[in-house]
C-alpha cells in the first residue's frame, strides 16, 4: 500500500508540475502602442522621353507642322496636379510678335492627375497661317518649352 500511495503522491506532484510548466509556456498577453507618420505634399516631374522636338523645315506658306517626336511626362506626387506648358524664349531673334504667333501656334496643354506615378504624352504641332509666315526671319529658331507641375 505505501508504494501505491508513493506512486499516487509521485504521479500527483508530477502532473501538477506538468500541468505548471504547460500553462506557463501558453500564457500571452498583448499590449498596442499608436503610430503615425506624416506624408508633406510634394510632386516630382521628369520627362522620360522625348526631350527635344523639331519641327523641320517651316516652309511653303502656312500649314500645320508636326513636331518629330512626342513628349512623355513623368509625374510622381502625393496630391492631385496639373502641368501647364511656358515658353522660354532665350535669345531668339524673333520679335514679340513672332514669339506670340509660336506660342500661339503651339496651343495650351491642359494636363492633370491624382496622387501616385502618371505618365503623360504630349504632342506637338504648330498651326501658322500665311500672314504669320511674314513675320519670321530666315534662320533657325530654338526657345526652351516649360513644364511646370503644380499640387492643388
Amino acid at each position: 500500500m505505501r508504494i501505491l500511495k508513493a506512486f499516487g503522491m509521485t504521479m500527483l506532484v508530477s502532473g501538477l508540475v506538468l500541468g505548471l510548466a504547460v500553462a506557463v509556456t501558453a500564457a500571452t498577453d498583448t499590449a498596442d502602442v499608436s503610430a503615425s507618420f506624416t506624408i508633406p505634399s510634394w510632386i516630382s516631374l521628369s520627362v522620360d522621353s522625348g526631350g527635344s522636338v523639331n519641327f523641320g523645315n517651316i516652309v511653303g506658306g502656312g500649314g500645320s507642322y508636326e513636331g518629330d517626336v512626342d513628349t512623355v511626362l513623368r509625374v510622381l506626387s502625393t496630391k492631385s496636379w496639373a502641368i501647364t506648358r511656358t515658353i522660354v524664349w532665350g535669345s531668339s531673334s524673333l520679335s514679340a510678335e513672332a514669339q506670340a504667333v509660336i506660342e500661339a501656334a503651339l496651343g495650351t496643354t491642359s494636363i492633370s492627375g491624382s496622387w501616385g506615378i502618371s505618365s503623360e504624352t504630349v504632342s506637338y504641332a504648330m498651326t501658322i497661317t500665311d500672314e504669320d509666315m511674314a513675320l519670321f526671319p530666315e534662320g533657325t529658331h530654338s526657345m526652351t518649352i516649360r513644364y511646370m507641375a503644380t499640387t492643388d
